[in-house]
């Protein structure tokens, strides 16, 4: 039972990112689609959103691996 909590406790963040990155690369296509001339400003929102996203996972993977060895 334990090695199936680190497995969910390490799994979910990593596809709670993956997830949260597919809809930020969506919104963003979306909106290159309808204001081209903005590309700049919406690839670096966009790259900003995605390190928070990773960010956060790598959080989630680290409490994950803490929790395992402690």
């Amino acid at each position: 039972m334990e090695q199936l909590s680190f497995t969910l406790a390490y799994a979910l963040p990593a596809l709670a990112a993956a997830i949260s990155i597919g809809a930020i690369g969506t919104s963003a296509m979306k909106a290159l689609g309808r204001n081209p001339e903005k590309v700049n400003d919406i690839r670096a929102l966009m790259i900003t959103a995605i390190v928070f996203c990773d960010s956060l996972a790598i959080i989630g993977m680290i409490v994950a691996i803490i929790g395992k060895v402690l």
